[in-house]
């Protein structure tokens, strides 16, 4: 509301302006009325009225003297002349002091109204005159720190923006702010969260604050260099943050030796803002910083103790209850996937295959695991909207772990049955006691006496005779030859063949005919 402040000596005359003139209908509110220039100078002084409605003739101060004292004290305040007939030619002597119009009295209503919409353009217009005016030193200081952190081509003479921004003391490092889940944010929330970095940044004086969408950052006067000045400024940012139910990712570029190379510090906490989901959370990312990706020599580097990757034993430690390896086969599995130089999205993209297949490898040999299944769909949504490649390992491992916990129906000591029902159910993929026995947590000589021991075969014997027995079942029901040798995990048609003969005493061919 625009504030008004009536001025004349005639009680019924301020009192009828103030009560019949619809004034907040028009965006005006009276906050005062006085009976001469000495009160109406002293009220200007307590409530600074856009708008001062004078009369002209009053004892004491009249109203030219009012104005006058007004407009030496600089005020911009507008202002209406009441006036009567025999006053009218003295009244236009107010020209000199700027006023706005003159209203005879009686005042006409429907003059006065013509006149409040008129001023109502003219201060709306002022103050966004004045907000721009006001806002000018933030926005050269914006416009300066733009030109330092992203260089325009062509610029060059970066000097006049460091002295003006007085960053001649030598090093510096940019900090850069990514806030995240701002889809349902609204410009003035993001404003606000922008508004309070600013002032905090402000009253430390540490650094100039700046927003380059989609960052909003500080060029620090003074570089992070131990990483408890990091820890500091994490907690500080955080608990704004927090405060205010903002999610967030803070990259520190590394120190430069002058404000001219902040562009360097800023592209670097760029780089490192794109890899975030690699490196640890609730810490500021710098280039000191180890992420997962960063162990990518070192998963290159490992031998490999099982020709089965990650994902082959991962589901094979799922069907068979084996949770206690679950989150170093899912880690593994992460270590092979950066091995691979594979990026975010297709992590994620990994890891919801995983989970995926798991429910639909198990579901058809467990008809029991479909209705848990139903009700523990995996976490495909969690997973996407990770924010740190750490807590999409947590939340697969959960999962697994979870599904694994249903598949494991006794302890240790049921290990022998567990294997045999696998066999039963996976005879024609490349089983491998190696495998099974680090699933198990035993030592694979240890775990082929005791599977020897038990069933009276030597593993691979057992796996063999359940392929050829199921083959015996392919070739009565008239499957060819090559067909069946596939269906039961021999790549090798000729090789199908020698085994089959070794077990059965004839050829697949002359048992098929024979039934």
């Amino acid at each position: 509301m625009i504030k008004v402040l009536i001025v004349d000596d005639e009680p019924k005359l301020r009192e009828g302006l103030r009560t019949l003139i619809p004034w907040e209908k028009h965006g005006f509110t009276v906050v005062a009325t006085a009976a001469n220039g000495l009160q109406a100078l002293e009220k200007y002084h307590t409530y600074y009225p856009e708008l001062m409605v004078v009369d002209i003739r009053m004892p004491g101060m009249d109203g030219l003297e009012l104005i006058g004292e007004l407009r030496e004290e600089g005020s911009g305040c507008h202002v209406l002349i009441l006036s009567g007939h025999a006053d009218f030619d003295y009244a236009k002597k107010a020209i000199v002091h700027r006023v706005d119009g003159y209203l005879l009295k009686p005042v006409d209503e429907e003059e006065m109204i013509s006149y409040l919409e008129q001023l109502r353009e003219v201060i709306a217009q002022e103050d966004r005159y004045s907000q721009w005016y006001e806002d000018e030193p933030a926005r050269n200081r914006e416009a300066m720190l733009r030109s330092l952190l992203v260089r325009a081509e062509g610029e060059s003479d970066l000097k006049k923006y460091t002295s003006a921004l007085e960053l001649d003391s030598g090093s510096c490092e940019v900090v850069l702010i990514e806030l995240l889940e701002t889809g349902n944010a609204t410009e003035e929330q993001t404003a606000g969260i922008r508004g309070i970095l600013e002032q905090h940044f402000l009253k430390k004086g540490t650094g100039h604050f700046f927003n380059i969408p989609p960052y909003m950052g500080v060029l620090l006067k003074e570089p992070l260099l131990q990483e408890s000045d990091r820890l500091e400024l994490y907690g500080e940012l955080s608990a704004i943050m927090i405060k205010e139910n903002y999610k967030f990712n803070i990259a520190a570029g590394g120190s430069v030796s002058q404000a001219e190379a902040a562009f360097v510090s800023y592209t670097a906490a760029q780089e490192l803002l794109k890899r975030a989901f690699f490196f640890p959370k609730d810490t500021i990312i710098s280039p000191e910083s180890t992420s997962l990706s960063d162990l990518r020599k070192d998963a290159l580097n490992q031998p490999e103790e099982f020709s089965e990757n990650a994902e082959t034993r991962l589901l094979l430690a799922v069907e068979t209850g084996s949770t206690a390896v679950i989150e170093a086969l899912v880690k593994e599995k992460v270590y092979e996937l950066v091995a691979e130089n594979t990026d975010e999205q297709r992590i994620k993209e990994s890891f919801v295959r995983l989970l995926s297949t798991v429910l639909a490898r198990l579901e058809p040999a467990y008809p029991e695991i479909r209705s848990y299944a139903a009700e523990h769909s995996p976490p495909i949504g969690e997973l996407y909207h990770s924010y740190y490649l750490s807590d999409l390992q947590e939340q697969a491992i959960a999962f697994l772990e979870e599904i694994a916990g249903q598949m494991n129906i006794g302890g240790r000591g049921n290990e022998i049955k567990k294997i045999t029902e696998l066999i039963q159910r996976r005879y024609n993929e490349n089983l491998k006691l190696e495998t099974l026995s680090e699933l198990f947590n035993y030592n694979s000589a240890y775990l082929g006496e005791m599977f020897k021991s038990t069933t009276g075969e030597y593993f691979n014997t057992y796996v063999d005779k359940v392929r050829i027995e199921k083959a015996k079942q392919f070739l009565t029901q008239g499957m060819k030859v090559y067909e069946v040798a596939e269906k039961v995990g021999y790549m090798n048609p000729d090789y199908f063949n020698a085994k089959f003969r070794k077990y059965v005493g004839v050829s697949p061919t002359s048992y098929r005919k024979s039934t």
